[in-house]
């Protein structure tokens, strides 16, 4: 379990598999390409889309990026400085050209796909999930989460659910094989049909254990299908093939039916062909794209030059808590913001060659603050997927280890971290174990049990609105703690560990 789980759980996603020929229906034939023959992307996938031509596909990316395979490649907005991300794209009926759609509705026209007519920059009451083109390749239809159609070109306005109330947000929208009806679907299941499209069933009455993220018509049967964030396919009037249940190591996004198959598509860039669709490659994504970890290095090197500012009273979550302190020192002098900071520049380093958004509650070691209750208002801005605070503690010198705080639920006037604990938890144990293997330093003999402290008399786990830890490297008071602490190989360890443990708690979250 020691070190590079980040390249491991890279390794891990990149692996193939590959069914014998003959292999039975419903089983996958094809999960992923290896990462060495994949092309990378630094943003989700979020849509796909398959070339009617030659039973190619596209995958696009957040970004505007789009990746072909058996399809030819007609441009990208990934160049572009985007007003709003990519949601979704559709081809044109001959495969040389297609259509990005992001979600403010603008649209990005490549090949012979040609602009017809957008939303951006015109007001929404809520943001566009999808799109769907005529088969003649002279319109399409925009859908927003509400329910709203929009239509450009020939492509006909055959109602919508815009302005009508929805149990749950519509997800996906695909139209009939001659442009004179359409469905939408939203993530319960529930189908909404228009035009010549018949309703053939939903999910609507079901308990699902995912929620619905995409739909693909059936061009042979009339029916269509369904896929669930999980990977479960749900066919109505549609043969079944298989899915992806079970195989997916982040949500799938769409679906896309080729002859008498499909292939489900997920955010990390696989692709999982089932029946007749073929598996022609797939995208590298890293494994912590799209994710959000705020990192909170304790204290700050001018926090003891300003004793008026660090020793304010502010509100914790229902009891007063000093600003911020100085912080600890060990017996050499070595300071406990020196060694919090550096500490982070590595974990920093590391989270961000997996594809994390990185945020830092302070930028340098030579400033003043921010006060505990603003580093975690900093976390919760950022709608962080994870944050961590790192400390050294100062504690007995004949104490030595390191410990996690983990938050309990606190309900203030102006908190309420409930909701927090659970994942807190879950972060906190991951945290703990990957640390102890990457470092080799026990856990603490004087604090918590088993290394993990429960705290109500935090700010930054009281106040947090995210799954948040502290940790306590080591007492800096202890000289056998200090010996580690002081050097820069440990501290790189240090920072591994917090980023095996991290990534390992992001991932699982992943797993639909």
């Amino acid at each position: 379990m020691t070190g590079g789980l980040i390249t491991g759980i890279v390794a891990l996603v990149a692996a193939v598999a590959v069914v014998a020929p003959g292999a039975s229906a419903g089983s996958v034939r094809a999960v992923r390409a290896s990462a060495a023959s994949s092309p990378a992307s630094a943003h989700l996938i979020v849509a796909s889309t398959t070339d009617p031509a030659t039973g190619g596909y596209w995958l696009t990316a957040t970004d505007g990026g789009v990746f072909s395979f058996g399809a030819s490649f007609e441009g990208s907005a990934g160049g572009l400085a985007l007003q709003a991300p990519v949601v979704g794209m559709a081809s044109t009926v001959d495969g040389l050209g297609y259509r990005q759609v992001a979600s403010d509705g603008g649209i990005f026209a490549y090949g012979d796909a040609s602009f017809l007519g957008s939303m951006g920059g015109l007001p929404l009451n809520q943001p566009v999930v999808a799109m769907a083109a005529m088969p003649d390749g002279n319109g399409y239809w925009l859908v927003a989460a509400d329910g709203g159609i929009f239509a450009f070109g020939d492509a006909p306005f055959l109602g919508s659910m815009g302005g009508r109330p929805l149990n749950r947000p519509i997800v996906g929208m695909a139209n009939t094989p001659d442009g004179q009806g359409y469905w939408l679907v939203a993530s319960d299941g529930g189908i909404f049909a228009y035009g010549d499209a018949r309703f053939q069933g939903s999910t609507g009455n079901l308990v699902l254990s995912s929620p619905v993220v995409g739909i693909a018509p059936d061009g042979q049967s009339g029916g269509y299908r369904l896929v669930a964030a999980d990977g479960g396919v749900f066919c109505f009037g549609a043969p079944f093939a298989g899915s992806a249940v079970g195989l997916l190591h982040r949500a799938a996004v769409s679906i896309d039916e080729w002859a008498s198959g499909y292939r489900v598509v997920s955010t990390d860039g696989s692709v999982y062909a089932f029946g007749g669709a073929p598996f022609l490659g797939s995208v590298s994504v890293p494994p912590l794209v799209g994710q959000v970890v705020t990192i909170d290095p304790g204290h700050d090197g001018g926090n003891g030059s300003d004793p008026a500012f660090i020793n304010q009273t502010i509100d914790g979550g229902g009891f007063a808590e000093s600003c911020d302190t100085s912080g600890t020192s060990d017996v050499n002098g070595y300071p406990e913001h020196a060694f919090t900071f550096d500490v982070t520049i590595r974990l920093a380093a590391t989270l961000s060659a997996g594809g994390a958004t990185v945020v830092l509650t302070r930028s340098n070691d030579t400033g003043v603050g921010p006060c505990v209750n603003t580093r975690a208002a900093i976390g919760n801005a950022a709608r962080s997927d994870a944050a961590i605070s790192i400390h050294g503690d100062g504690g007995p010198s004949g104490g030595s280890g390191f410990a996690v705080d983990v938050p309990v639920p606190v309900v203030s006037a102006i908190s309420d971290n409930r909701t927090i604990v659970a994942p807190s938890g879950a972060l906190g144990n991951d945290v703990r174990d990957y640390f102890l293997a990457d470092t080799g330093l026990h856990v603490s003999n004087y604090a918590g049990v088993n290394g993990i402290v429960p705290r109500a008399d935090l700010a930054g786990l009281d106040l947090s609105t995210v799954p948040k830890v502290l940790i306590e490297c080591g007492n800096m008071q202890n000289p056998g703690d200090t010996s580690v602490m002081e050097d820069a190989g440990w501290r790189q360890r240090a920072a591994q560990g917090l980023a095996d443990g991290i990534t390992a708690f992001l991932v699982q979250r992943e797993v639909p």
